[in-house]
């Protein structure tokens, strides 16, 4: 919990101290759930957590060589699945996370589902 707090406060004084190419990050809440993403500066993978109570309970990294995952992840009553998918768009020289499908439940027999885009970031510049 402490980690992941000074992690987002360091994004956030990077953010505001960097003008020229900030890195990507964000969050979105499902229920009981928080999905959080980050795109370091300079790089075209994506590190995705997700959070119950400001505790991670799972991870996993997508980049351009591995830009699809399916997961499945459980801890007590809760249960996300799915499947998510960086798509990289070099004509723009943008990159997609997305989650093309994903389906939560919180502590309930009740599914909720989600489909749609979370973020687009500009590639870093190629050497």
């Amino acid at each position: 919990m402490k980690l992941w707090k000074f992690t987002t406060a360091v994004l956030f004084l990077t953010l505001c101290a960097s003008s020229v190419q900030a890195e990507t990050y964000g969050v979105k809440r499902f229920a009981c759930i928080e999905m959080r993403w980050l795109v370091p500066t300079g790089s075209d993978t994506v590190n995705v957590a997700f959070v119950k109570d400001e505790e991670p309970f799972a991870q996993l990294t997508l980049s351009p060589q591995q830009h699809f995952r399916q997961f499945n992840f459980s801890t007590d009553a809760i249960l996300a699945e799915g499947r998510m998918r960086l798509h990289i768009d070099q004509a723009r020289n943008k990159g997609v996370l997305k989650l093309e499908s994903f389906s939560y439940r919180c502590f309930t027999p009740l599914e909720q589902f989600f489909s749609g885009s979370l973020a687009e970031f500009d590639l870093p510049p190629q050497p």
